[in-house]
């Protein structure tokens, strides 16, 4: 199937105006080689941390956390399968119950990365990453704890220079705002255009976006591709192990 020209192009951030971008499946080696440091997101690029607990279980259980405070569910969050969600309509209650809501998510993330599925071919990415002399960085808004205890327990902690995630109830901090992946940037001394987010969702399309980092969308799902290269991912893959032949092949830094 042929695929139209503007299939592949976005709005500059910098500009406003209409570019054209490479299409998405055939970008992957170039944004490899500029990149010399890779941001994981961690659901999804590293493993599925609600593959054992859901994540609508999750949600559910926020949700009667807040109801059982006395206080209704309107909107988008009262039937969201995404806790996120229901910590989002929680910081429009209060600061206290958004508190609460996080603190409780984050007591569910550590019951859920115990049962969590490592993504495959995720531990050979890493490997391959860090035996190319690449500076590694975890960029999650899950809880910093909740990435942490998996990465270590996974053995997988020691390859990581930084690893980012949620230690604020603040929702507004959370990608698609800048706030993380600027910080994964500044533990890695590194300029944000030097770095590439590998992400699951749009919110890290486009938060990558907001950061001024290139994105790789990992789209694992039916859809997931279409909506990356809608979003402007810079390139998008269907399996981690697209990644790999590609991790060896990095343009030198010059100075």
């Amino acid at each position: 199937m042929t695929t139209s020209r503007s299939q592949y192009a976005r709005y500059s951030a910098r500009t406003g105006d209409l570019v054209a971008t490479t299409p998405p499946r055939t970008a992957l080696a170039d944004v490899l080689a500029r990149s010399r440091h890779l941001l994981f997101d961690f659901d999804g690029p590293i493993c599925g941390i609600f593959s054992g607990l859901p994540a609508p279980t999750i949600a559910a259980h926020l949700r009667d956390l807040v109801t059982g405070e006395g206080i209704e569910i309107t909107g988008d969050a009262a039937a969201s399968g995404d806790p996120f969600d229901v910590l989002r309509y929680a910081a429009t209650i209060s600061p206290d119950l958004t508190r609460t809501v996080a603190a409780e998510l984050r007591a569910m993330e550590l019951r859920a990365v115990e049962v969590a599925d490592a993504t495959p071919h995720a531990r050979q990415v890493i490997e391959t990453a860090r035996n190319d002399g690449r500076a590694i960085a975890a960029v999650s808004n899950n809880s910093r704890e909740t990435v942490a205890r998996y990465l270590t327990t996974a053995g997988l902690a020691p390859m990581f220079t930084a690893i980012i995630g949620r230690t604020e109830p603040d929702p507004r901090l959370l990608k698609p705002d800048p706030h993380l992946i600027g910080q994964a940037a500044k533990e890695l001394d590194a300029a944000p255009a030097d770095c590439v987010l590998i992400g699951y969702s749009l919110s890290d399309i486009q938060g990558a976006h907001n950061a001024g980092t290139l994105s790789i969308g990992y789209a694992n799902k039916p859809g997931k591709l279409e909506r990356f290269t809608t979003a402007g991912a810079d390139a998008v893959i269907t399996d981690m192990a697209e990644l790999i032949p590609h991790l060896t092949r990095r343009q030198p830094a010059t100075d």
